[in-house]
């Protein structure tokens, strides 16, 4: 009876665990994500550097933003699904100094290229959390 409760155990924690990594905390720092992305997929390239955060802009000028999404962003097409797949809160990077740090990774179907992994990077300053990295794998 034992070994049967046991495995019992064992199975219901396997479950669990694996259905965790699908699940994505919706709180304050999704907001700002989801509003900066609809930027990004509508094209307002110049308009998404202004709603990033300090950091971002003090080392990414806008032309050079600009000119590196109409050649990576813009040829993948219009955005057919987005699904978050995985969430970090972090206090330290390195190369960066230590903060309020969210990573949010989201499988996205675009319309010329299906299954990236867009990265958005966020940090939390005063109480209000902004975009300072985006990456497309």
């Amino acid at each position: 009876m034992r070994n049967l409760i046991a495995i019992l155990c064992l199975i219901t924690a396997t479950l669990s665990w694996a259905q965790a990594p699908k699940v994505i905390d919706v709180s304050k720092e999704i907001e700002p994500t989801t509003s900066w992305l609809e930027e990004v997929d509508s094209g307002k390239y110049a308009a998404s550097w202004q709603q990033a955060g300090a950091f971002f802009q003090e080392n990414v000028p806008q032309t050079l933003w600009v000119s590196k999404l109409e050649q990576v962003r813009r040829p993948l097409g219009v955005v057919k699904s987005r699904e978050g797949v995985s969430r970090q809160v972090l206090t330290s990077i390195p190369q960066l100094p230590d903060g309020d740090y969210v990573i949010l990774e989201f499988q996205t179907d675009f319309e010329n290229k299906a299954q990236s992994i867009e990265t958005v990077m966020l940090k939390k300053s005063a109480e209000q959390w902004s975009v300072i990295g985006y990456f497309i794998q």
